[in-house]
């Protein structure tokens, strides 16, 4: 068994390293950093669960990279650059071993790297059970952070990626060979960072899914003070989505399963040409899905061609991720 010195200075501190604003980074109380001129520090935070937010068997490697990415996407979702980050490790006794934490150092230096965002500090110790904090941290010029709340009337409401791919994941990851596609996305989703900072002063309100489509977006209704109607064929989905679709009828599963980690944003019409330069740069396709609205604060209206579908988007009731369900 590793002592918490020894975890921090063999697979910790060696992630530390990067950011020009870190004075002080791993190694005191505390560390020390400078804010540049005109920018603003976002911070979030992300706390992941064995048996929660990720199943027991999940490889160290992903849990690392996951626990990272909902932070990132985050900031995303507020057109952040990412900067730095703590960790708060709680490692069960039976997981102290070299092999686990390299693999699970490994997976926050692989992903920490591709978005340059440094560890700054955090804690190691022992626990009964699995648990990841991460706290994150980004900067944005002033006063240009995008928020939840300023959803405008008349606003077109986009999504990227496809939805539903993690949730879909989770549901087949018995038979991981066959859907490895979204198995891969639960395990491993990819923080839309550079979509995020291509959105600021283009949208007017986003916010990254996490508990599923229709709940966040919610959000942003209940937020920004009005209401949004979708079309439910626009709503982007995988083939293997389609096809579990098909097979169990079950239309709302992608609109309320979460952990997808794309961006919902709302962008005014008179700056579509802009998206649509980012669409053609872009690495993620984006789909339009549906307009913001002056009606009741935080409904929305799902419609569908299909007459079928129709039926049963009349008597749907509103669902997510319930954090103590």
């Amino acid at each position: 068994m590793t002592s918490e010195f020894s975890i921090i200075e063999d697979y910790f501190k060696p992630i530390s390293a990067g950011e020009s604003s870190i004075n002080v980074g791993i190694g005191d109380d505390g560390a020390v950093l400078s804010i540049p001129s005109n920018k603003q520090l976002v911070v979030v935070t992300d706390t992941s669960i064995e048996a929660v937010h990720f199943p027991k068997n999940t490889a160290p490697f992903d849990i690392a990279w996951k626990s990272l990415a909902v932070n990132l996407s985050d900031l995303a979702a507020m057109g952040a650059t990412p900067a730095f980050f703590s960790l708060a490790l709680s490692l069960p006794a039976e997981l102290n071993r070299t092999d686990w934490l390299s693999e699970f150092s490994l997976g926050l230096k692989t992903l920490s790297k591709k978005y340059s965002i440094s560890l700054v500090g955090g804690d190691t110790t022992k626990s009964d059970v699995l648990s990841i904090t991460i706290t994150a941290n980004g900067w944005v010029d002033s006063g240009k952070a995008i928020l939840r709340s300023n959803a405008k009337q008349g606003d077109l409401i986009f999504v990227s990626g496809n939805i539903g791919e993690g949730g879909l994941g989770l549901q087949k990851i018995a038979e991981a060979e066959n859907f490895k596609s979204v198995v891969q996305h639960l395990n491993t989703p990819e923080p839309r960072v550079e979509l995020g900072l291509n959105l600021v002063g283009l949208a007017n309100s986003a916010i990254d899914i996490s508990d599923g489509l229709l709940v966040d977006l919610k959000h942003i209704l209940t937020g920004s003070g009005v209401s949004a109607k979708l079309d439910y064929d626009t709503i982007p989905f995988s083939l293997d989505m389609q096809n579990y679709i098909q097979e169990t009828e079950d239309y709302f599963f992608p609109l309320t399963c979460g952990d997808d980690y794309e961006l919902c944003f709302s962008v005014p019409k008179h700056k579509l040409v802009e998206l649509d330069k980012i669409k053609k740069t872009s690495k993620v396709h984006l789909t339009c899905i549906g307009e913001i609205c002056d009606g009741e604060v935080g409904s929305v209206s799902l419609t569908s061609n299909n007459k079928s579908l129709q039926q049963k988007i009349n008597s749907f009731q509103l669902s997510g991720f319930k954090h103590f369900v």
